[in-house]
């Protein structure tokens, strides 16, 4: 039985320059922003940003459904730059590409952030670029914020590449699009990523990209520059930004009074957890992202972006309802909990067919032999407010697996806690820790 594929959420080796480039973008309609599959997938690449926990669960789900992740980090003495690109090819040929950027994550990350003066926006080629920012008398060009154009500087308008005839990364990146000017690149991030996605942007249209080409979501991102920037680049690309209710990063660059104002398109998020959480955080974000995927995606047909070539498993899985045993904050999560941990089966295991009915031992092992299915898996999801910690959870997903004439093959437990990710997605990490236990009693 089909179902709807789920997206979830250390920098990789450096890559070839030249394949990190050499790519083709999916057309783009103009009304992407209230498609809650697009900002699921800018949601998803930001997540894989991070070097964290969450990141690296997101890059593993990556993999299994047929993205290629591929990350560069360039370092001056002004900013450590760092962009990720994660591209696919779907089924009619066509690629998709997504160029996003983290958030704050080390100490130079954070002297950006505080690098708060205004430097002049201007050029169409790296050296102007730079010779421009450095100008004192320009008074009547666009301002940005200092650290974030180091940062984006750094990542992709520094380093001259033999690779690209001499070219920096972000000079071969913009003769790809004019070259083939039917295709859209995707850029997003959180927090500082959102605003180097955005500065990205605005680079890439000085370098003669058409705003048809160019499409920013961003998520929780302060301004970046002053009224001149937002009313120049507001006609020279394609931006929404999406903001957290209570938020209180998004605003801080106005509230300081350093004249940067934000632009674009506003979507604002109330955050649907019952958990006591940050509301800047990127794992919420990503929580709500998801939510509003679940609530619009009604039917079983999985969403092409989201669709990979899962493990044959021979015989067929045969998947019970679950049980929940979910402390009162959680208990509204259980329907989101199911279908997102369901639908990362489906992506990784084939055939598998998803049952709602309950029952006894014998009439599900009786259920699965009807399905023609060899193997059965039975989940029960439970958690324990942490008093200690007000607001978090000690979550627990039990797994067993048995063949259908009833001999059990595996049966584990795993915990963590929602401190780090939000319970939806810290289910997510529990059921992929235990994928080498399941492979195995799969018999893959």
């Amino acid at each position: 039985m089909g179902r709807k594929n789920f997206a979830e959420r250390r920098f990789l080796p450096l890559v070839s320059a030249l394949l990190f480039f050499c790519l083709a973008f999916l057309p783009l309609s103009a009304s992407a922003q209230e498609e809650p599959e697009i900002d699921l997938l800018a949601a998803l690449v930001s997540s894989a940003s991070y070097s964290d926990d969450g990141g690296l669960l997101v890059r593993s789900w990556l993999k299994e459904t047929a993205w290629d992740f591929q990350s560069r980090s360039t370092s001056t003495r002004a900013a450590e730059g760092r962009v990720h690109l994660a591209r696919k090819t779907l089924a009619d040929g066509r690629r998709i590409a997504v160029l996003s950027f983290p958030g704050t994550e080390n100490k130079k990350d954070i002297e950006v952030d505080l690098r708060l003066s205004a430097v002049p926006f201007g050029g169409t080629s790296p050296s102007e670029f730079t010779a421009v920012a450095a100008g004192s008398d320009a008074r009547d060009l666009p301002h940005v914020h200092k650290g974030f154009n180091d940062f984006v500087m750094a990542a992709l308008f520094t380093e001259e590449m033999p690779e690209f005839g001499n070219r920096t990364a972000g000079e071969a990146l913009a003769d790809e699009l004019k070259e083939h000017p039917e295709e859209v690149l995707y850029l997003t991030g959180h927090s500082l990523g959102g605003a180097a996605s955005l500065v990205t942007a605005a680079r890439l249209a000085d370098l003669g990209v058409p705003p048809e080409q160019l499409r920013v979501i961003t998520f929780g991102a302060p301004a970046v520059g002053d009224e001149r920037f937002a009313r120049l680049y507001e006609t020279k690309l394609h931006f929404t930004r999406i903001v957290m209710q209570a938020d209180p990063v998004a605003a801080v660059l106005q509230s300081l009074g350093k004249g940067f104002v934000q632009f674009g398109e506003k979507i604002v998020w109330k955050p649907r957890t019952r958990e006591d959480r940050f509301h800047h955080e990127m794992a919420l974000y990503f929580d709500e992202a998801l939510r509003c995927y679940y609530d619009a995606v009604q039917t079983d047909s999985p969403h092409e972006l989201f669709c990979g070539v899962p493990h044959e498993v021979a015989g067929g899985l045969y998947v019970a309802a679950p049980s929940f045993d979910l402390p009162e904050a959680l208990a509204q999560d259980a329907p989101y909990i199911e279908r997102a941990v369901h639908d990362a089966l489906d992506v990784r295991y084939a055939p598998t067919v998803f049952s709602t009915q309950g029952g006894t031992q014998e009439s599900l092992f009786a259920a699965a032999r009807a399905a023609g299915c060899k193997y059965v898996l039975v989940e029960h999801f439970s958690g324990n407010l942490l008093r200690e910690r007000h607001g978090s959870f000690r979550l627990t997903l039990e797994e067993e697996i048995y063949t259908s004439d009833g001999r059990l093959l595996s049966m584990e437990s795993r915990s963590t806690n929602t401190g780090d990710l939000p319970a939806i997605e810290a289910f997510l990490y529990l059921m992929y820790k235990g994928s080498e236990t399941r492979d195995a009693a799969l018999g893959l």
